[in-house]
């Protein structure tokens, strides 16, 4: 497998994991994949730190992820687009939807979230 295969496959597995991983409130999981730099701006509008968005983990909703594309640029770049269903907890006929363009840096061997932008759609 090449480099570029290997890095769009991981960065792919990752983009997966993300959704169970905040409905779980993995909050190791996101300590390591989040840049210490890392900016969330929610579907409300208000941006947050690494520090607010791991405090704010609360074990939740489902989430499915449906990738939508995958973009390496170089060896130390690449942005993922993705729309996110996420089902009420109260409710699970509601079914909230989120566009997300996620930007990912590679250092100190690994991929690292820095910017998440989420909007509702």
């Amino acid at each position: 497998m090449s480099e570029h295969s290997a890095a769009f496959a991981e960065l792919l597995e990752i983009n997966e994991r993300i959704g169970p991983a905040e409905s779980a409130a993995d909050k190791a999981w996101f300590e390591d994949l989040l840049h210490e730099r890392f900016t969330m701006r929610r579907p409300s509008g208000p941006l947050s730190t690494k520090e607010e968005f791991v405090a704010g983990l609360a074990t939740g909703a489902e989430r499915r992820t449906t990738m939508l594309d995958l973009e390496i640029h170089g060896p130390h770049r690449a942005v993922a687009r993705c729309t996110v269903e996420k089902w009420a907890l109260d409710d699970p006929q509601i079914v909230q939807r989120f566009d997300n363009l996620r930007v990912f840096l590679h250092e100190d061997g690994r991929w690292q979230l820095i910017t998440w932008l989420t909007e509702p759609i």
